[in-house]
């Protein structure tokens, strides 16, 4: 549906699938996906409520995050999933009414067709109504929910607002596992088609996804950047005598997964080179904190046998919140060598908490920290190596460069990153309104009728020869204009019948009785009006033996909404435009 019953306010809905899965401390996305609905909540109000994707639907979450909060039958991705096919390989996201786009040798992508999705019956939201918008900012590429998207866009009018954090797998395959570059394509391809907005968390995201659409002939969605929040959150909470007993000696900290895109490589070389100068008995330790990831076995294993630097890297893998905010305050400084950020929100916590950085100038980190950070070529460990000498050996212009970070840096709160997100939804304004066109060919079914491009016609058999196309619909009075024609000279009856709810409950009917030798060319209207909304409107056409006719479009049209100015407009229930 693309429109919603008059005066009724949307309401706003954030999946929180990831969050709702999650058993550790949030990190990362997931810091992001639960800052930003703890803020939303506050800003919305009763308007603003959760949901998850469980047993095939969107369902409301009421619980906690963390590992207690979890409802049974909610997915979550294992390294066994494969990401589906590109569009242009996929038969089923071309469909015969899909629209083309611009070729592209790499990866051209089409218009998904929603009748390769089942009954909304079976696969349902159930709570989400018609109009409503979706947020969903999470790690929502290992899920299959994603297909989901486009039919509740087509069918309930549903505004998505999806997010870009970075397009990493794309640009630098080589630090990504496997085929993930191609599924993210594929992701990029499926949120343009179903997105009304896209969320980016900088501007190099943003640059970065516009190019990727433009290039694989995907829509380009209107996009917003939402700088994040840098605030190190509140938590009480004991801290460990591991931890207290290292902070109480001086080291550089790194907050990140240990992966190959985080670059810890380039930090052991740099330290490795200093203990081999002569510099190990000066070195601080170097924490890094955060699991390991993918394709750093090796490297972890250079760590723990390299002579030179036994001792002086230290791995902290379940670190609370608590625990990081200590670590962030007590640390000597910041280093951030990554390859490519999408934002590099580290960065900026350490900024937020009056701490020297030292890092890499890719992607999006310049944009976090500017002239306040001190850059480094990631390549280069020697370059590491000098600057981490540089600023253990001369405590002043480390001060000073933290003097200029509190005078000069400004924090970026939870709360600015919620509204940029609220602005953005608000922005999207009321739900088009048009009506419903169906092309029985493509969006209905038959037990014994004929396909006929756009149409679909009766072999003369007597019993139901067109029916579907099980879609939803808001409550409200429409009118249903059925054009058809009927082919020959036989005699028979016709009978349509419009239903929901399984069949079980029918909103009208009508009997068509054609004589010999009658002619019809045009339009057969049948009025309804439905109390409440439905999830499974059914048209049945079902003919006596011999009649052959054949039905070439379906129009449903609203016919009691009232625009601001209080006119009468005919206005689309649900799908395609």
């Amino acid at each position: 549906m693309t429109g919603m019953s008059s005066g009724r306010v949307p309401n706003i809905w954030m999946n929180v699938t990831t969050s709702a899965n999650w058993t550790r401390a949030a990190v990362g996305i997931v810091r992001v996906e639960q800052e930003i609905c703890r803020e939303l909540e506050l800003l919305y109000g009763k308007r603003f409520r959760k949901c998850v994707f469980q047993n095939g639907e969107f369902v409301p979450f009421e619980g906690r995050f963390g590992a207690s909060s979890v409802p049974q039958g909610v997915i979550w991705p294992d390294g066994s999933r494969d990401f589906p096919k590109t569009y242009a390989l996929d038969p089923a996201f071309g469909g015969n009414r899909a629209s083309t786009t611009p070729n592209d040798p790499v990866a051209q992508t089409r218009e998904p067709s929603i009748n390769q999705y089942p009954r909304l019956s079976d696969i349902g939201s159930i709570g989400i109504e018609y109009g409503d918008v979706l947020i969903s900012v999470g790690l929502d590429w290992d899920h299959s929910y994603i297909d989901k998207f486009y039919e509740l866009k087509k069918r309930m009018g549903i505004r998505i607002v999806a997010c870009c954090y970075d397009l990493i797998p794309v640009l630098y395959p080589q630090y990504c596992v496997g085929h993930v570059a191609a599924g993210f394509k594929e992701y990029f391809g499926k949120l343009s088609w179903s997105s009304s907005t896209m969320l980016c968390i900088s501007n190099q995201s943003r640059k970065d996804y516009r190019e990727l659409v433009r290039r694989i002939g995907a829509p380009e969605i209107p996009s917003v950047v939402i700088p994040l929040g840098d605030k190190v959150p509140d938590a009480e909470g004991e801290i460990s005598t591991q931890i207290r007993r290292l902070a109480d000696k001086p080291y550089i900290l790194f907050v990140s997964t240990i992966e190959r895109r985080k670059n810890h490589e380039v930090l052991y070389r740099a330290y490795h080179l200093l203990a081999k100068a002569g510099h190990a008995d000066k070195l601080p330790k170097l924490v890094f904190v955060g699991m390991p990831g993918w394709g750093v076995g090796d490297l972890l294993k250079d760590i723990e046998l390299d002579p030179l630097t036994d001792g002086l890297i230290v791995q902290l893998n379940h670190v609370d919140d608590a625990e990081l905010s200590y670590l962030y305050h007590n640390a000597t400084f910041m280093a951030y060598p990554s390859l490519y950020e999408g934002w590099g929100l580290p960065v900026g916590e350490a900024l937020a908490c009056g701490k020297a950085v030292v890092a890499s100038a890719q992607g999006s980190i310049p944009e976090v920290g500017g002239d306040l950070v001190v850059y480094v070529d990631p390549w280069n460990a020697q370059a590491w190596a000098d600057e981490i000498l540089r600023l253990i050996e001369n405590p002043d212009e480390l001060k000073a460069l933290e003097d200029a970070i509190v005078k000069g840096y400004k924090s970026r709160t939870w709360f600015d990153t919620a509204k940029a997100v609220k602005d953005a939804v608000d922005a999207l304004g009321p739900v088009e309104s048009k009506p419903l066109i169906l092309l029985p060919g493509y969006d209905m079914r038959t037990m014994s009728g004929i396909h006929c491009g756009e149409a679909m016609r009766s072999r003369g058999d007597k019993g139901v020869f067109l029916f579907g196309p099980y879609w939803p619909l808001a409550k409200g009075s429409y009118s249903i204009a059925i054009d058809m024609q009927k082919i020959g000279t036989a005699a028979g009856e016709l009978n349509i019948s419009v239903v929901h709810n399984h069949g079980l409950v029918e909103l009208n009917a009508k009997k068509i009785i054609f004589h010999r030798g009658d002619e019809f060319e045009g339009h057969i209207n049948i009025n309804i009006e439905n109390s409440e909304n439905i999830k499974d409107l059914e048209i049945v056409f079902e003919s006596t033996d011999g009649l052959l006719v054949s039905v070439d479009k379906i129009i449903i049209s609203n016919v009691n909404f009232e625009t601001q100015s209080g006119h009468l407009e005919k206005r689309r229930a649900f799908g395609p435009t």
